[in-house]
């Protein structure tokens, strides 16, 4: 039997029924429990946020950090200081506040505030004792750089190692030059020059057996241009460069050493020999620091010595260190 057409209206369109309403039982069962919830004081939230747990990397780039910024802080609370201590503490602040930077900061979390219901440990970059003297400052950059030299030795990061050499350098001449301007005898770290298997462990290549080339040049210009004690100094050197050279040599290092080197002249503060020597150690300096972020922390005690030497000679010689020894 045929099915019968379907309904039309007064227009002629078919008429079909309206779906029955679905019923999305879950969403109004949250829906009643968020109002019961509310009603009864009673609110659904997230548990508090908590700060991340620093890794082994960031402990040691946050002490650095945090060492440069206690020393910068005690040296703007310092007052009375006069003549050549002030010229050196004003040096040693500008130097901390570069080594502060060069570590990335001091870290806090949520520095504005934290979050209702959570408690941070605060961060402490007060000077150690009211008022301080100079003598404190020395106290904190003598300290600072055997710290930051141990923490060099000991990072888990190679760029953080050689970051923190850079800074111990520096803390450690800091720290002479104030003793000396407070009447007081201190030596900065001597260091000691790299030996031809320490050279080995690090590794011979092209860029190494120029930098160690080109010393070895100026100080054989140094010392045939010198007399006394300079020309003997500038010997000793131009001997010790060339052992290494011929050690990198006969380990494969590729030769591509120029036929010739140019030499700095003179300056208005240092004569010609003075400029090349200058210049021989902080190529050295700067080679031995960059070669921090090559090697594994067992070759690194050979380099930082090694920086630490041509630092010394940078300024045996005349010059001045950068405020990051080695880096810039």
């Amino acid at each position: 039997m045929p099915l019968p057409p379907p309904r039309t209206t007064v227009t002629g369109a078919p008429v079909r029924r309206r779906p029955r309403p679905r019923v999305v039982t879950g969403t109004l069962a949250l829906v009643a429990a968020a109002a019961l919830l509310g009603g009864c004081g009673v609110r659904l939230e997230s548990p508090p946020p908590t700060p991340p747990v620093p890794d082994a990397v960031e402990e040691v780039r946050q002490d650095g950090a945090v060492d440069a910024a206690t020393i910068a802080r005690t040296v703007a609370e310092v007052t009375g200081a006069e003549g050549e201590v002030a010229d050196v503490l004003e040096r040693v602040a500008v130097q901390a506040r570069t080594h502060a930077d060069a570590l990335g900061g001091v870290w806090q979390a949520w520095p504005d505030g934290a979050p209702e219901g959570v408690t941070t440990a605060p961060v402490r970059t007060d000077p150690p004792v009211a008022d301080p003297a100079p003598q404190d400052v020395l106290d904190l950059l003598t300290a600072g750089a055997a710290d930051a030299r141990a923490a060099s030795l000991a990072s888990p990061d190679d760029a953080v190692a050689a970051v923190l050499a850079s800074v111990s350098i520096s803390r450690s001449h800091a720290a002479a030059d104030l003793a000396g301007a407070l009447g007081e005898d201190l030596a900065p770290a001597a260091g000691a020059e790299l030996s031809p298997d320490a050279l080995l462990a690090r590794g011979t290549d092209g860029p190494t057996l120029l930098v160690l080339d080109q010393a070895r040049h100026a100080f054989e210009t140094v010392a045939a241009r010198s007399t006394g004690t300079s020309r003997e100094a500038a010997a000793r050197r131009a001997a010790h460069l060339q052992l290494l050279v011929d050690t990198a040599l006969a380990d494969g290092a590729p030769d591509r050493r120029p036929g010739v080197y140019d030499l700095p002249d003179a300056t208005d503060d240092l004569s010609a020999e003075q400029s090349a020597a200058v210049d021989a150690e902080s190529r050295l300096l700067t080679h031995w620091v960059f070669s921090i972020t090559l090697t594994g922390p067992e070759e690194r005690e050979s380099l930082l010595a090694a920086a630490e030497f041509a630092a010394g000679q940078v300024r045996a010689w005349g010059g001045t260190l950068e405020d990051l020894p080695g880096l810039g």
